[in-house]
């Protein structure tokens, strides 16, 4: 009986460091995650400040040719590009919406409507999935219009999946932005929603 009890006492202890163990790593992964966001979100900042200078440096070189009566031709409109959206490895309350849309569509692997997304969303935040779809509605709508989610039609109800990089294209250069333009973009839509617990 002795014996088992020892033995006993020794698999708790080595579960306790297992996840102990576990718990560190997750912790460090996380911290990881968060770190690289940031920094690519830091780059992609300061890369739209110096395209936003170039910008205005152009026009006020154009102001001072027209000013000396020399016509340019029209410049070309330089479109902003967005970045497809990032999907994260796992979900959590800290995600964005877009984040979060991102990892249901991922993991789905099908195309959703907006009410099978929220429904879903309402189960990771234990909160009302007609309330999400409510709140989303303008998130997916302006994710489809920047080419971020593609829809198809079924009936009535749109049905969306995540856009995924063209064959070649080098994944790391997509996944450095986040969709944090979209997010911007689309906070206003989000910023009344409070479905997080």
């Amino acid at each position: 009986m002795e014996s088992k009890n020892k033995v006993a006492e020794l698999i708790k202890s080595e579960i306790l460091v297992l996840q102990s163990t576990a718990s560190v790593k997750q912790n460090e992964l996380e911290a990881a995650y968060k770190e690289a966001i940031y920094l690519a979100n830091k780059i992609k900042k300061e890369a739209q400040r110096e395209v936003d200078n170039d910008l205005k440096t152009i026009e006020n070189l154009t102001a001072a040719l027209a000013a000396l009566g020399i016509k340019l031709e029209k410049p070309k409109t330089i479109s902003k590009q967005h970045p497809l959206l990032v999907v994260p490895a796992e979900y959590h309350s800290g995600l964005t919406i877009n984040e979060k849309i991102a990892f249901i569509l991922e993991e789905s692997g099908k195309e959703l409507s907006k009410e099978e997304i929220a429904e879903v969303m309402a189960i990771y935040d234990d909160t009302d999935g007609a309330k999400i779809a409510r709140q989303i509605g303008g998130v997916l709508s302006s994710l489809k219009s920047k080419g971020l989610l593609s829809a198809s039609k079924d009936g009535r109800k749109d049905l969306f999946t995540l856009v995924k990089p063209e064959a070649g294209e080098p994944a790391e250069s997509l996944q450095t932005e986040a969709g944090e333009q979209a997010e911007n973009e689309t906070d206003e839509d989000s910023k009344e929603s409070s479905w997080q617990h």
